[in-house]
């Protein structure tokens, strides 16, 4: 059984407890350990803007294993990553050391995308999700920095694991936009606005459900679906699953261990669909 770091982060103890638990079970089920960080804190990112600060907050994380750090939100992933691009400034890493209790010698960071990716391919998947058409969302910050888990520009890896698991991806013009999380308490309206588009172009994409690698995203697009349907007078419900909980559907493993109750769209009329499929077959 191979060992993980697991930083879970703030929203995944709150709000994203589903992306929590579906990423324990998926991984689990892939025969993998993940030994959460004993002491872990906020990563520093969105709300802390002193630079020192931020890359102290991620770098106390960091020094906390000396395993890989698997992150599931990529807000996390992205500051924690540009934590160790920073830390290769030798002042700032004497000044971040001064006040750490562990000395920060370096890091490797990953996304619970790059763990699926790495170990789905050598597990035979009881279910096939044929048929599935779902968008890959990647949001403002999987792939940034560069030269991290795919091209900032042109992102493939989210489309990949979806053939991977038997779905067939369809391609959203907006895959790429900012779900509008990170100014939601400003400005609401913009926030919702901005999802809203993105919803709206799944939807005419002809997706049966959106696959989110992020819980401020996947609260966006899932917990505010209703307010957005409302604000706009529209008809979306879509499914916004977490990578973890689709991964989970083709490996067999149940609603409970994917904790898909907890979805506000509820997924379970797609998981039936699915299920009948198999059935079929």
């Amino acid at each position: 059984m191979s060992e993980i770091a697991y930083y879970p982060g703030c929203v995944s103890k709150a709000t994203g407890r589903e992306y929590d638990i579906s990423t324990r079970s998926v991984a689990r089920a892939l025969g993998i350990e993940l030994i959460e960080l004993e002491d872990w804190s906020c990563c520093g990112a969105t709300h802390v803007s002193n630079e020192t600060i931020s890359v102290a907050l991620a770098a106390r994380n960091l020094t906390q294993s000396e395993l890989p750090v698997m992150s599931t939100c990529s807000i996390c992933y992205s500051n924690l990553r540009t934590a160790i691009r920073r830390l290769e400034d030798n002042g700032l890493r004497t000044r971040v050391n001064s006040v750490l209790e562990r000395e920060y010698k370096g890091a490797k960071v990953m996304h619970v995308v790059e763990m699926l990716s790495e170990h789905l391919p050598n597990v035979k998947l009881p279910v096939k999700l044929s048929g599935l058409k779902v968008s890959p969302y990647y949001g403002c910050l999987l792939t940034r920095p560069g030269n991290g888990i795919d091209s900032p520009e042109h992102p493939e890896v989210l489309e990949k694991l979806v053939r991977m698991l038997g779905a067939e991806p369809v391609e959203s013009p907006l895959k790429m936009l900012c779900c509008g999380g990170p100014i939601f308490m400003p400005r609401e309206g913009a926030a919702l606005e901005s999802a809203y588009h993105v919803l709206m172009s799944a939807k005419r994409a002809g997706a049966d459900a959106i696959m989110a690698v992020c819980p401020l995203c996947h609260l966006m697009l899932d917990a505010k679906q209703g307010a957005i349907e409302r604000r706009y007078g529209v008809d979306l419900r879509i499914p916004v699953l977490y990578v973890t909980q689709l991964a989970g559907i083709a490996l067999g493993l149940g609603p409970d261990e994917l904790a898909l109750e907890m979805n506000s769209i509820s997924p379970l009329p797609l998981l039936e669909r699915v299920y009948q499929s198999v059935t079929a077959d």
